[in-house]
């Protein structure tokens, strides 16, 4: 074959999609029994079917790769939400998440309690502006934020979900990057990757472990087979890459930049309840919590006059996240403080994302070195090539900075065949 690309999330079907288009053999491998990698959905575990989305789940405003995928390949999304509102102003700055339902010490605060933290923030973000390399630990301390307004907060760290405020920049929240206006794939995120797989050749549950160049090409060895291919594209997440055995060894500053992106621990927690139409109405979109569960939101309403709400669990050493029972009791808690109603679950289930040996977390945490890092992340060694959204120079550590780099990855492949093409004697 010309080129092997290894995982078969969006980046790696991106980069197969393109490649075969303009004619290349191309076998993509991958570890898991499913496609996708972290945009898994679960449609087996909710009633009525209704899909429940284990990772990834929005897509943003100006995430236009991943708009016109969808458009293209006929997969539904929801109409547009705002998943939290704007300043007074109109702005859309770090103070607007607080402007939701927020629960404190499992109290709904009331609408003026909640703006009052608001207001303390975006007051201080006009007249102390943050660093962009600043942590926003140190930054809520440097400004003096109450404590209730310093807990809120640093607890937006738990959106990807990362819970150690102390090391994420603030130019991960300021200005926001995301929220302003959303949408879902309606029939659950994974659908996506289903219709990019028509008329590639996927070869499931074969986790590479060695990739080796030699004078003929390279040789990928899996647990049962082996492939010989001119270039390979890599579009694992960071932690299975830096599990493959490369010969030769990687070089330094490659292998130096996979370590310096550490993969966020934690998952998501799922209930699908009755009555939900009632239960959407009384929580908004969305309500941010410092509980265990940083942030939940709730899906179109399903069959039945049932809802799914999600949540974003940091793993935090507490054990909740191994424990889907005190999870979803958990979430029916932090569902019945913010609704004002003891809501009746129906079905639930937890993803720990951390114990996924190919994931190893739910997302890549590009904590600084922007853009320097990507930059290396998504470098080339001769033959072998990276993608992934770790790798994007937009819209990292989101689906639509994994297709980009699928697709960046297959171009460099493809510019590869151009050079190598020999040239033509002029005749005369």
């Amino acid at each position: 074959m010309s080129t092997l690309v290894i995982g078969a999330g969006l980046a790696g079907l991106a980069a197969a999609r393109r490649l075969a288009r303009h004619g290349e053999e191309v076998v993509v491998l991958e570890a898991q029994p499913y496609v996708g990698g972290r945009t898994r959905t679960m449609r087996d575990r909710l009633c009525h079917g209704q899909p429940a989305d284990l990772g990834a789940s929005f897509i943003d405003i100006g995430q236009d790769k991943l708009l016109q995928y969808c458009a293209d390949l006929g997969v539904a999304i929801t109409p547009q939400f705002a998943l939290f509102p704007t300043d007074p102003d109109g702005r859309l700055t770090a103070a607007s998440p607080l402007r939701e339902t927020l629960v404190v010490d499992g109290r709904r605060l009331d609408d003026d309690e909640r703006d009052q933290i608001a207001d303390e923030v975006r007051a201080a973000l006009d007249a102390v502006p943050p660093s962009p390399t600043e942590t926003v630990q140190a930054w809520a301390a440097r400004v003096g934020l109450s404590p209730t307004a310093r807990r809120m907060f640093c607890r937006q760290t738990g959106y990807n979900p990362v819970h150690e405020a102390s090391q994420i920049p603030m130019s991960t929240f300021e200005p926001p990057h995301v929220g302003r206006v959303c949408w879902m794939m309606a029939d659950g995120t994974d659908s996506l990757a289903q219709e990019m797989t028509a008329g590639l050749d996927i070869r499931l549950e074969q986790p590479v472990r060695l990739v080796r160049r030699g004078r003929g090409g390279l040789v990928v060895e899996t647990d049962t087979d082996r492939f010989t291919a001119r270039d390979v594209v890599v579009a694992t997440p960071v932690t299975p890459t830096l599990r493959i055995g490369f010969a030769p060894v990687l070089p330094e500053w490659k292998v130096n930049a996979l370590l310096s992106t550490p993969m966020a621990q934690g998952g998501k927690v799922i209930g699908q309840y009755a009555a939900g139409a009632e239960l959407t109405r009384r929580l908004g979109r969305s309500a941010m919590s410092d509980g265990p569960i940083s942030l939940i939101w709730a899906r179109p309403l399903g069959p039945q006059d049932t809802v799914v709400v999600l949540g974003l669990l940091a793993d935090r050493g507490d054990g909740v996240l191994r424990d889907e029972a005190r999870a979803l009791d958990a979430l029916d808690r932090l569902v019945a403080s913010a609704t004002g109603r003891r809501p009746e679950r129906l079905a639930g289930l937890v993803q720990d994302w951390t114990q996924e040996q190919y994931a190893g977390g739910v997302v890549s945490t590009l904590m600084g070195d922007f853009p320097r890092l990507p930059s290396l992340l998504a470098q080339s060694v001769g033959p072998v090539h990276f993608a992934g959204e770790h790798t994007a120079e937009m819209w990292a550590t989101g689906m639509d900075g994994a297709l980009r780099s699928g697709e960046r990855a297959a171009d460099e492949v493809l510019q590869r065949r151009r050079v190598r093409q020999p040239l033509v004697a002029a005749t005369s």
